[in-house]
């Protein structure tokens, strides 16, 4: 007899008024004692974490109450925990003291990715449920004292994790290149921040038909890059399924943000990276040797995608939908035609370049994409060098937001979470 959840369901009698439940149902698949008490007209579930979820949850209870009166009623629900008590662990066999969480019961099934192929629409659903999040009002989310990040912020930290990946050595220099250049691009990080989950992934998401009616693991909502949430969708969904998430997202937002696809793009590819930093903190060197072979992997797919675009550096995401280049966005770099009539030709950062010459214009083959152009940084990288420490820095740089680019398509590589740990934007359901 599985005595813990009777004791949970005792527990929860004592906390709730007039509640007397009559039965309870042990729920799996989850990192925490989860147990769904009913007593005929009412359910709810009760929930202990785990000794080191502990703060995350607590986190989640905080968030979720700050977002919820922020969302539309048309949004989906989030967890609204009814009563919270912190107890005597030997009460639910556990040891220590140990915070027991009564929260209403999620609607309808949790995602499994393959619904994506199986309902469409429920691709629309989730650009509307993240559009909802981002278009919250900041305000009170950082009077609660949950993370706030500007901008300029969310370049410092990257560029710090960039140096510190660097340090270790297991980086291809090739990464380390591409992922500074589009650091370097300053205009590329002036954006509004917003409210984000943060934690976007299919344990994050509730569907009932062809709709997400729900959104849960709040644990690390925040004010910061709404791109870093579109990064995690993009994990989720083909490249033609993102397409269709994308342009009804920007339909339902109407913010201007030219530059999001492009740092969609790199938050996609740095997550990698990002798992490399965990398990040197960790001094985990099974997880670092993977981390490595997955960095190794996308410097591959990176040096094919960037081959068949002649070398673009900004291959790291696709292209905003109507591209919007003027002349004063035109810094020094080499000349390359556009790639269809009408266009403003674009150089291989992106931004516009000198027009083409009649020899290049009558050129079937160049005219489809632009040629490689050499970095300021390739020029001065010492010849034999595996890997360097980004040099990248905050400084005035020319605006470049609007500029077309070509989506890299990362999901050969299949991306899982180390050693099965449980990192962000990870599928840890089959399909």
């Amino acid at each position: 007899m599985d005595t813990a959840g009777m004791r949970i369901t005792a527990v929860v009698a004592t906390m709730l008024d007039a509640y007397e439940p009559s039965s309870w149902t042990r729920l799996v698949g989850s990192d925490a004692d989860r147990v769904l008490v009913s007593d005929g007209d009412r359910e709810y579930v009760a929930s202990i974490a785990n000794p080191e979820r502990e703060a995350a949850s607590q986190a989640e209870r905080v968030a979720s109450a700050v977002l919820q009166p922020l969302l539309p009623e048309s949004a989906p629900r989030i967890p609204y925990v009814v009563a919270s008590r912190t107890v005597d662990g030997a009460l639910v066999e556990r040891e220590g003291t140990v915070t027991v969480m009564v929260s209403s019961p999620m609607p309808g099934l949790p995602l499994a990715t393959s619904m994506f192929e199986e309902r469409p629409r429920l691709v629309e659903s989730l650009a509307d449920a993240i559009a909802a999040v981002h278009s919250a009002d900041p305000g009170p989310i950082a009077d609660a004292g949950l993370v706030v990040e500007e901008s300029a912020e969310t370049r410092e930290r990257l560029l710090a994790d960039l140096d510190s990946a660097a340090s270790t050595g297991r980086v291809p220099s090739p990464l380390l290149s591409r992922w500074e250049t589009t650091l370097e691009n300053v205009s590329a990080w002036r954006f509004l921040p917003v409210p984000i989950h943060g934690n976007v992934g299919p344990d994050a998401l509730w569907v009932d038909e062809e709709a997400v009616v729900g959104m849960s693991d709040l644990a690390r909502l925040r004010v910061g890059d709404p791109a870093a949430d579109l990064a995690a969708v993009s994990a989720m969904l083909s490249p033609e399924d993102f397409e269709r998430f994308f342009r009804t997202y920007r339909s339902r937002r109407g913010a201007e943000d030219p530059s999001l696809r492009r740092r969609v793009g790199f938050h996609s590819e740095i997550t990698v990276l990002e798992w490399l930093l965990a398990a040197v903190a960790a001094q985990d060197d099974d997880a670092i040797e993977d981390a490595a072979q997955l960095l190794e992997a996308l410097a591959d797919v990176t040096d094919d995608a960037d081959a068949s675009h002649e070398g673009s550096p900004s291959a790291l995401a696709a292209g905003d939908p109507e591209p919007a280049a003027s002349e004063a966005e035109a810094p020094a770099a080499a000349a390359a035609p556009a790639a269809t009539a009408g266009e403003a030709p674009v150089s291989p950062d992106g931004s516009p370049a000198d027009e083409p010459s009649e020899d290049e214009a009558e050129t079937p083959d160049k005219a489809e994409t632009p040629d490689e152009a050499e970095t300021p940084d390739e020029a001065q990288r010492p010849e034999g060098t595996d890997t360097f420490r980004p040099s990248a820095r905050i400084e005035a740089g020319v605006d470049e937001d609007g500029i077309a680019t070509e989506r890299l398509d990362t999901s050969e590589l299949h991306l899982r979470g180390i050693r099965g740990s449980d990192q962000p934007g990870t599928d840890h359901r089959d399909g």
